[in-house]
């Protein structure tokens, strides 16, 4: 919010004076379009001070992201380290302990983040109906004491407490990023930086995201859907950090890519009586699945169904390192995962 009150350079006109002709007019249009390009000679100094490289400042933020964008390389180790000698959180990166290319094992453990979300809620009820595998959420700290008293047999910890935080993803298998909406770039960063600082278990992140990120800038394609939230924007950034970091911290990933969100265990609390019979039409009619790897539609997509796809990829080593959407089409056959994934 501060940044953005510095974005916008003002151009006072003298009082009384008034542009002579639409020539003028269009000139004064030019200048301030070019002078918000953030690489332009006058852009305004706060918008050519977004292009830099954001580093946290905040604990544990600062602390993590450095050692992660050490571990990338992006920054040069502390003076104390000799030449040929491994920054710290970089030593792990040649033995992992976990097993890249492998999926869920019973015992394993799963770090949801996006519990509080719909989608997270339905991933909760898979994991614990299948009682194969220990679960794990990291909250803010109003919201712990709640959500453990409602899900007893998960482990809710403090996200502000970095210790905690770092130790539990030392225990995780899996770190789903399950959130209906696109997080800061900073979380995911942190949660790699936690990767990078020790020997952890981790086999694979794996990333809710959004149908349309490779088509953000086709004006037939998501541009009019990003234009206002910029939120296939955030997308890709996301994915591309995951691929990064994955890479750089030696373990797998897996992106799904959902269409429009419907459904889910909040629908019962929908007021309007025509847009709960909508979703349930939704229900009835639309309950077969498409799987692709290819961003060319967009659609909508039942939350419930987009946790299952998260479940299962977590299960199949063939869900590594690959990118899909998930997609619902008019049919009443209930998915068969085994032949989707075969299809990759």
């Amino acid at each position: 919010g501060r940044e953005s009150a510095h974005l916008t350079p003002t151009l006072s006109l003298m009082p009384g004076r008034a542009l002579p002709t639409a020539a003028a007019a269009c000139g004064l249009a030019s200048f301030v379009l070019l002078s918000l390009h953030p690489g332009s000679h006058v852009a305004a100094p706060a918008a050519q001070v977004r292009q830099q490289a954001r580093v946290a400042t905040t604990s544990p933020g600062a602390f993590v992201s450095r050692s992660y964008r050490r571990a990338l390389g992006d920054i040069p180790a502390p003076r104390g380290c000799a030449a040929g000698v491994a920054a710290p959180g970089a030593a792990r990166h040649a033995a992992p302990t976990g097993k890249p290319g492998e999926g869920l094992v019973e015992g394993d453990t799963v770090l949801l983040m996006g519990s509080l979300d719909a989608v997270g809620r339905s991933l909760i009820t898979k994991l614990q109906d299948s009682g194969k595998y220990k679960l794990s959420t990291l909250l803010n700290p109003n919201v712990v004491t709640p959500f453990q008293n409602r899900y007893a047999s998960i482990n809710c910890i403090d996200a502000t407490k970095a210790e905690e935080a770092k130790a539990e993803l030392g225990k995780a298998a899996m770190v789903i990023m399950a959130f209906e909406k696109p997080a800061d770039t900073d979380t995911l960063r942190y949660l790699l930086g936690y990767g990078a600082e020790g020997e952890t278990a981790l086999k694979r992140f794996v990333l809710l995201s959004k149908t349309g990120v490779t088509r953000k800038g086709n004006f037939g394609g998501g541009f009019l859907k990003n234009l206002f939230t910029k939120e296939l924007d955030k997308y890709y950034d996301l994915e591309d950090l995951l691929q990064k970091g994955a890479e750089a911290l030696k373990v797998d990933f897996t992106v799904i890519r959902s269409g429009n969100l419907r459904l889910g265990p909040d629908t019962y609390m929908i007021a309007d009586s025509l847009a709960a019979a909508e979703e349930q039409l939704f229900d009835a009619k639309f309950k077969d699945i498409v799987v692709s790897t290819e961003d060319t539609e967009d659609g909508d997509t039942s939350r419930y169904d987009v946790a299952d796809a998260l479940y299962e990829s977590m299960l199949r080593p063939e869900a590594a390192n690959k990118i899909f959407s998930v997609l619902n089409k008019e049919g009443k056959a209930k998915p068969d995962w085994d032949t989707l994934f075969k299809s990759f």
